[in-house]
C-alpha cells in the first residue's frame, strides 16, 4: 500500500510535463481541425503555422504564470478552468495584438481564428475535467493518496480536519490526530491521543506528511514538537492559528532568501496588477465609447435643470489611503455646507436633489463620469466604493480593518454594491456590512469574479431601492 500511495506522488513532475505536452497537442490539433472545418483540409498556411507557433508559446507562458501546473489536490475545477479560459483569452488577445501591429491580419481567416479560439477553449476544459476524475478514480483505488498525522487544536486544527481531513477527494487522509491537552473528539482515525503520546508515535510512524496546528499561544508545546520532529522524514507543514486575526491573504513569500508568512498582503501585485489594470483599460474603453452620446445628453439636461457645473468633484480616499478626485454628474442643487463643516450624505427625499438628478441617482447614470476616472488609473470598474475624506475618517477607528478596503484601488461597482449594500450609510452596522463584503471581495479576488460582478450589476446594482 505505501508503493500505491507514494508512485504517483514521486512521478508529480512527470505528470506536470504530460499536461504541458497535452495542452500543447490541444491547441495544435484544434488548429488543424478548425482548418479542416473552414477549408476542408489539414493544411495551414505560412502565416498560420506562425501564429501557431506563437500562440504555444504564449498559452505555455500563460498557463505557468497562472499556476495551472501546480497541485491538483486543492482548488476547485471551476477556478481552475476559469483560469484556463483567461490564460487561453490573454493568449488571442496578445496574438492578436501581435498580428495588428505587424500587419498580418489579412493572411487571416476569421472564421479559421474563432474555430480554433472555440475548439481549443472547450477541448482544453474537457481534459481538465478528465483528468479530475481520473485522478479522484485513482485516490479512491488507493493511489495518490498521502497520510497525515496532524498535531494541534484550536480552530486551525479543525479547520484542517472539516476542509482537508474529511474529504477524500483532495488526496490527503488524516490516520492520526494528537491534541495539545486532550485527546480530540472524533471517529474513524487510527490513532487519537494527546501531545504526551506523539513522540512515541512519531518514532515510528510512517506517514507522508505531519501537519502542525499547535496554537502560538501555546509556545512551549510548539517547540516540543518542533524538536521532537527534527530529524522526522515526513512533510512537516505548520498552520498558524491566524483566523481570530482579520488579515489578507496568508501565504508565504521568499525574499532575499528569506522565508516569510505574508499575514496581510495586497492581491493587486506582479502579474495580478497587471491583469487588472488590462482588464480597467479594455473594458473602461469598450464601455465608455459607446455611452459618450448618451453622456452628451445627460450633461445638457443636468446645465439646463439647474445653475451650476455639470460635473460633481468630490475628495475621496483611494488605492493605499490616497485622496483623488472623483467624477460623478452633479445631482443637487448648489447648497452650502451644514453649520458644523461635516458632509452630509444624501437621504431619501432629500430637497437638495434636483428632478434630473433623482432620475441620475436612481439610474446610477450619475456615476458615468467614473469611467473617467478609470482610464486615469484612480479608480478600477469592480473594487469597494471609494468613501469621502470626512467619512473615511469618521470610520477608521469605528469599523475593524475599515483601512483594508484600500488594499485595492476602489471601484465604480462592488461586491458590496451587488449585494444590496450601496447608498447611504446612516448606521455603524451598515457600514461594518459593507466592509465585510469589501474584504471578502479582496480575499477572493480573480478577473472571473470582476466579470461576475459587473455582470450583476447590470442586473441587481444600477437600479436598487438604496440609490437615493
Amino acid at each position: 500500500m505505501l508503493d500505491q500511495r507514494g508512485r504517483l506522488k514521486q512521478y508529480a513532475s512527470g505528470f506536470i510535463l504530460l499536461q504541458r505536452l497535452a495542452d500543447a497537442v490541444v491547441i495544435l490539433a484544434s488548429a488543424f481541425a478548425a482548418a479542416w472545418f473552414r477549408f476542408g483540409s489539414l493544411e495551414l498556411s505560412q502565416a498560420e503555422a506562425l501564429g501557431v507557433v506563437i500562440a504555444l508559446l504564449l498559452a505555455n507562458f500563460a498557463f505557468v504564470e497562472l499556476g495551472l501546473y501546480g497541485s491538483w489536490r486543492t482548488g476547485s475545477i471551476a477556478r481552475e478552468i476559469g483560469r484556463l479560459w483567461l490564460g487561453w483569452a490573454a493568449t488571442f488577445l496578445i496574438l492578436a495584438g501581435l498580428l495588428f501591429a505587424l500587419k498580418l491580419g489579412a493572411y487571416y481567416s476569421r472564421l479559421w481564428v474563432a474555430n480554433w479560439f472555440g475548439l481549443a477553449a472547450a477541448i482544453l476544459a474537457l481534459s481538465r475535467v478528465a483528468l479530475r476524475f481520473g485522478l479522484r478514480w485513482a485516490r479512491r483505488k488507493g493511489y495518490n493518496v498521502r497520510t497525515v498525522c496532524l498535531v494541534g487544536d484550536g480552530e486551525a486544527a479543525q479547520r484542517l480536519w472539516d476542509n482537508v481531513g474529511a474529504r477524500g477527494s483532495l488526496g490527503f487522509k488524516v490516520v492520526s490526530w494528537f491534541g495539545v491537552h486532550e485527546a480530540p473528539q472524533v471517529e474513524g482515525l487510527e490513532t487519537i491521543g494527546r501531545l504526551a503520546d506523539f513522540e512515541p508515535y512519531a518514532e515510528r510512524s510512517q506517514v507522508d506528511e505531519v501537519w502542525v496546528a499547535v496554537p502560538l499561544r501555546e509556545e512551549a508545546h510548539l517547540r516540543w514538537v518542533f524538536r521532537v520532529l527534527h530529524h522526522s522524514t515526513p512533510n512537516i507543514r505548520y498552520v498558524p492559528d491566524l483566523y481570530d486575526y482579520e488579515l489578507l491573504n496568508h501565504a508565504v513569500s521568499e525574499i532575499g532568501g528569506v522565508t516569510m508568512l505574508d499575514l496581510s498582503v495586497s492581491p493587486m501585485e506582479g502579474l495580478n496588477r497587471l491583469l487588472k489594470r488590462s482588464e480597467d483599460l479594455l473594458l473602461g474603453i469598450l464601455f465608455l465609447v459607446p455611452v459618450l452620446p448618451l453622456m452628451l445628453v445627460i450633461a445638457i439636461a443636468v446645465k439646463l435643470s439647474s445653475e451650476g457645473p455639470v460635473l460633481f468633484r468630490q475628495r475621496r480616499v483611494g488605492w493605499s489611503g490616497r485622496e483623488f478626485t472623483i467624477y460623478k454628474f452633479r445631482s443637487m442643487r448648489l447648497h452650502a455646507p451644514e453649520g458644523d463643516g461635516q458632509l452630509q450624505q444624501a437621504t431619501r427625499e432629500d430637497p437638495r436633489i434636483t428632478p434630473i438628478g433623482r432620475f441620475l441617482r436612481r439610474s446610477s447614470l450619475d456615476e458615468l463620469p467614473q469611467l473617467i476616472n478609470v482610464l486615469q488609473g484612480r479608480m478600477s470598474l469592480v473594487g469597494p466604493r471609494p468613501h469621502a475624506v470626512e467619512h473615511h475618517r469618521l470610520y477608521l477607528d469605528q469599523v475593524p480593518s475599515y483601512a483594508v478596503r484600500h488594499k485595492v484601488k476602489p471601484g465604480i461597482t462592488g461586491y458590496a454594491q451587488i449585494n444590496g449594500y450601496r447608498g447611504e450609510t446612516d448606521t455603524c452596522e451598515k457600514m461594518q456590512r459593507r466592509v465585510e463584503y469589501d474584504l471578502a471581495y479582496i480575499q477572493r479576488w480573480s478577473l472571473w469574479l470582476d466579470l461576475k460582478i459587473l455582470a450583476l450589476t447590470l442586473f441587481k446594482g444600477l437600479a436598487n431601492k438604496n440609490a437615493y
